[in-house]
This record gives structure tokens, sequence and C-alpha cells, in this order.
């Protein structure tokens, strides 16, 4: 076409005037981080009102009335416990930034005391977060961070 732009002259996705012709770019199947949290639910869930449905009119009618009560308890506090465990801030320390390394020594001890509140406390050196580790801190080798 003489009046056209387009390397292509005029023809391809790009040009058409049609909205079905346009062919959106694929994006690779990624899993969502979500998957496995609402799957989890889904089956914490799932299966407790299967037992409330079923198992539980017949508990309450051979023994008593309070096993789908102590139960819809330990439920409450098992769901509670699984969304803070999902969603509430882990207590990851933070890494020693570059600088805050250098003052420390290649061979630093294993172990330093220190006092706290007039208590003496044993921290213990990570090598991989390059810190001493608080009391009650461990190094999670999943997140692979101190956490509290």
């Amino acid at each position: 076409m003489p009046g056209s732009n387009s390397k292509s002259g005029g023809r391809g996705p790009s040009s058409s005037p049609l909205p079905h012709a346009m062919v959106p770019p694929t994006r690779p199947l990624r899993p969502s981080r979500y998957a496995p949290v609402s799957a989890a639910i889904f089956f914490l869930v799932g299966s407790t009102t299967l037992f409330f449905c079923f198992t539980c009119p017949w508990l309450s009618e051979r023994f008593s009335v309070t096993v789908p009560i102590y139960n819809g308890v330990i439920f409450l506090f098992v769901l509670a416990n699984f969304c803070m465990a999902t969603f509430m801030d882990p207590g990851i320390f933070p890494r020693a930034e570059e600088d805050e390394d250098k003052e420390d020594d290649f061979r630093a001890p294993l172990y330093k005391t220190v006092e706290i509140r007039g208590i003496q406390v044993r921290m213990k050196w990570c090598s991989t977060c390059r810190f001493y580790r608080p009391p009650r801190c461990s190094h999670c080798s999943v997140c692979d961070n101190c956490v509290e």
C-alpha cells in the first residue's frame, strides 16, 4: 500500500481492526503463593464441616451435647492458630550490613555473654546472618533467616 508506514504492508495482527484477531502474549503458568494456604483452609474447614454434619449428631445423641461444643472450641483454636502462623510476621531479624560485618573479626567467638536487665545472657554467633543471636532466636533452614 502506498500510504502505509507498516513494514508488513498493512497486514498482520497489529493492523487488524478486529479485536478478536489480536492474540494476547502468553504468560508462563506460575502457581500462586496463596494456593497452598487456600488448599489447607479448604481441607481444614471441609473436613470439620463433614465431621459436624455426619458424626457430631450421633455423638451428641449417644454421649453428650458437650462433645460438639468441645470440638467446636478446639476447631476455633486450630483455625486461629493456623491463621496466625500463616499471616503474622515470623519475627525475622535483619542480616548484618556489610560495614557492620567488617568490625567483627572473621574468627568471632562462638558465644558472647551480655548482661540484659541484670541477668547474664549467653548469645550465639550466627555465621550465616553474621551477628550474635538474641535469646529465644534460632536460624531457620526454610527461610534462611534468624527468627524469634
